[in-house]
């Protein structure tokens, strides 16, 4: 049955393997030659048969205005029988060409969605392995860009290879036919057609130059939106929608001052498109209508050379636009390469048995974290206090950071993730019902609504449309405010239930009635387990088993909350600030 379908499960290493692919291979990101070589060979059926069609269909286009020129002459010299065999002639070649063109641009079609399949995959696959680095390492923006527009490019570099191909043979064949029935002509069209291709030569390489520029700029304002999109609750809250709007208002200008530089460029290439080939035509009629006058050249053969003539410009413009297609796909290219060349922050190890139970201790700033305790920080620098959040979660500097007697490199990066979980004060929440959003690997010892319970989010579901776990959530939450938004990441994070819990600020958004809830929940919840929390939040502070206060990045002093109200001034100030 799956072979009847045409399902059967394939070796991916086949030409056949069917998209999307089960494994779509490690590229050669050496320079962009080579990964687009590699690119080529993975889809090497694809564009053999391909380019086996081009030949067929653009040879049988070639030989037409011979054929055309036999009829022609026929017709003149009133032979009937000559007109018929002719015409015959003609039709089957037609037919031939235009099954030929039709199987060509099928295969060109086939060329393009394996090619931009591939890479996507490959580009996604990317982005999986970077995981949590990817944002630290590259915009949004950026990702969202070469995953679309720059992937279409490279990939519609291939679907020009069999017309490319196609375009060549037959360019060398109509050639050798005008030289051998008239060298005069045929050595002007030969020459002629080459040359008009040095003189559009030069202006590849400014194109290339002006289409990269371009890319860039585009890239910066997809940038900016993305970050602006992000940000604009923040914006409306301290009325800062007018400084960003002027802000890519020019960043948009900028995109189509470069649009209309790289437009000037191809406007006048295609100009050329029009003017050399005509001019050659020209020259083709003129000296030909003088071998006619003459009597050195029949008609019928005159109007072959012009057929020919006519013929060749379309090799030109293929081979044009095949450099137009090129020079996009080399700068498309290049951006993709960027994009696969980054590397993870830390280097991991092939430990898979972190030990839980152990102290972990963050080397840059001092502190040491017991097991199986509640712990909370306080800061008189957010900035630093998001590093050392980042460093003990293992995204940044993990070399620094121990557990037990080993830093955090020494194991894998995936026993890492299991074993500690941090919460960044803004965390992502993907489109989906509620039930989609708890889709995560966890201890199996608490339920859902254990932990919505500890995070008070269950009225966030009466806010939702849907029922129960169906409840629809919009991308990264827009329709929750900012309080839902954190206790609904909360309840994410005590569901997976790690030994060790690193939260950024989780209850900022949150009124203080609610914020007490959580804070003796989670405290309850978390006996079993180590628990960290950044905070300025006394109600978290007074639930804590030990709290530190960090002054530049570095411990400074810690005790429970009320020894350090009375001891230190600073974190007196914190945390009324923070209050």
């Amino acid at each position: 049955m799956e072979k009847l379908f045409g399902i059967a499960r394939r070796n991916p290493r086949t030409p056949f393997d069917h998209v999307p692919f089960h494994d779509p291979g490690n590229p050669n990101i050496s320079s962009v030659p080579a990964f687009l070589f590699w690119l080529g060979r993975r889809q090497w059926w694809i564009i053999t048969t391909g380019t086996f069609f081009g030949v067929v269909a653009f040879s049988s286009l070639a030989i037409m205005p011979g054929f055309l020129g036999k009829g022609i002459q026929a017709i003149s010299d009133h032979n009937q029988a000559g007109v018929n065999r002719w015409a015959l002639t003609i039709i089957f070649v037609g037919a031939v060409q235009s099954l030929a063109g039709v199987l060509r641009h099928r295969r060109a079609l086939g060329g393009w969605i394996v090619c931009a399949t591939r890479l996507q995959q490959i580009i996604t696959r990317k982005a999986a392995s970077l995981g949590a680095d990817l944002p630290r390492l590259v915009s949004t923006g950026e990702v969202v860009s070469v995953n679309s527009n720059d992937v279409e490019r490279v990939a519609r570099a291939f679907d020009m290879i069999p017309r490319l191909t196609g375009a060549i043979i037959s360019f060398i064949f109509v050639s050798v036919i005008l030289i051998k029935s008239s060298p005069t002509i045929g050595w002007l069209v030969v020459l002629g057609v080459p040359l008009m291709s040095l003189g559009i030569a030069p202006i590849i390489k400014p194109l290339q130059t002006r289409e990269a520029f371009q890319r860039k700029k585009l890239s910066d304002a997809s940038n900016l939106a993305a970050d602006t999109v992000a940000g604009l609750r923040v914006l409306r809250g301290i009325g800062g929608e007018d400084a960003f709007i002027a802000r890519f208002k020019s960043a948009s200008q900028e995109v189509r001052a470069a649009a209309v530089r790289t437009a000037r460029m191809r406007s006048f290439l295609e100009g050329l498109q029009v003017i050399l080939p005509g001019a050659l035509i020209l020259g083709v009629i003129y000296i030909g209508g003088n071998l006619v006058a003459s009597g050195d050249l029949k008609i019928g053969a005159l109007l072959s050379f012009y057929g020919y003539s006519a013929f060749l410009v379309l090799p030109l413009k293929v081979l044009t636009e095949s450099a137009q297609r090129l020079t996009s796909a080399s700068v498309s290219a290049r951006r993709v390469i960027n994009l696969l060349s980054i590397t993870t922050i830390n280097r991991w190890g092939n430990n898979e048995s972190p030990d839980t139970r152990s102290i972990l201790h963050d080397g840059k700033s001092g502190l040491t974290i017991n097991p199986q305790e509640f712990l909370a920080i306080v800061s008189d620098d957010p900035q630093l206090a998001d590093e050392l959040c980042d460093r003990l979660g293992g995204y940044v500097d993990a070399d620094q950071v121990y557990l037990g007697h080993l830093p955090l490199t020494t194991f894998t990066r995936e026993s890492i993730r299991r074993a500690i979980y941090s919460q960044e004060k803004d965390p992502a929440i993907l489109s989906g019902t509620i039930g989609s959003i708890f889709s995560v690997e966890n201890s199996g010892r608490l339920s859902i609504d254990d932990a919505m319970q500890a995070a008070s989010s269950q009225d966030i579901l009466d806010s939702l449309e849907g029922e129960g776990m169906g409840a629809e959530v919009v991308e990264r939450g827009r329709t929750l405010s900012g309080g839902q938004r954190q206790r609904l990441s909360l309840a994410r994070t005590l569901y997976v239930d790690a030994p060790i819990v690193i939260l950024d600020d989780p209850t900022s958004a949150v009124d203080a009635h609610t914020e007490s809830r959580i804070a003796s929940r989670m405290a309850q919840m978390r006996q079993e387990r180590t628990t960290v929390v950044f905070t300025n939040s006394p109600l978290i502070l007074d639930r804590a088993d030990r709290v530190v206060l960090l002054v530049g990045g570095k411990t400074q002093s810690e005790g429970d909350h009320s020894e350090l109200l009375e001891s230190s001034q600073m974190y007196r100030d914190l945390v009324t600030r923070g209050a």
